[in-house]
């Protein structure tokens, strides 16, 4: 599902999301790939969340009003952050 933290839309209601932008060079793969919901997708680029990949993991960063500790933390809903059971 979507994931910044606290967003319940699930997988298939999501859009997929350059991490580093196609207009600056990011490639369209999965490696570069996170699932956003709508509303979170369109906003990423003003509403403070920010996110990048850490050895092929998604990691967020919230805005300050939400995080006032500005740590970066691991996307739970994506499958390589996942336990493997």
């Amino acid at each position: 599902g979507c994931i910044i933290p606290g967003c319940d839309i699930p997988a298939y209601w999501t859009e997929l999301h350059h991490v580093k932008s196609y207009a600056q060079g990011g490639k369209t793969e999965v490696a570069n790939g996170v699932c956003l919901c709508y509303r979170h997708h369109h906003a990423i680029d003003t509403s403070g969340w920010q996110i990048r990949m850490t050895h092929g993991r998604p990691e967020v960063l919230g805005p300050a009003w939400i995080d006032p500790s500005q740590t970066w933390r691991p996307a739970q809903t994506h499958r390589a952050n996942r336990p493997i059971n």
